[in-house]
């Protein structure tokens, strides 16, 4: 697991699009935040490590995931990851 000097923030919320009033989260939707993240994996510069292929398809579709289920595992890894170790030390 990383370690972090300081606390770590999360995520602000996904708005789902831009509006004229000032918005308190991410103004865009969270399907077009993993594209987004996707797309910048894909992207060849000599000053990143390494790239995501273009042959691969969209991380959630290799892994057979929606969005839904990526955001709720994400977001709930440590408490699930806690049972489980939980169980199997029983």
């Amino acid at each position: 697991m990383l370690r972090f000097d300081g606390p770590v923030k999360p995520l602000l919320p996904f708005e789902g699009a831009f509006a004229e009033w000032e918005q308190p989260g991410i103004p865009f939707a969270f399907e077009d935040y993993l594209a987004l993240v996707d797309y910048t994996g894909r992207a060849i510069d000599p000053r990143k490590k390494g790239a995501i292929a273009n042959t691969l398809p969209p991380i959630l579709q290799r892994q057979g995931l929606t969005p839904d289920q990526w955001l709720a595992r994400s977001t709930q890894f440590e408490a699930r990851y806690r049972q489980q170790r939980r169980r199997s030390a029983a």
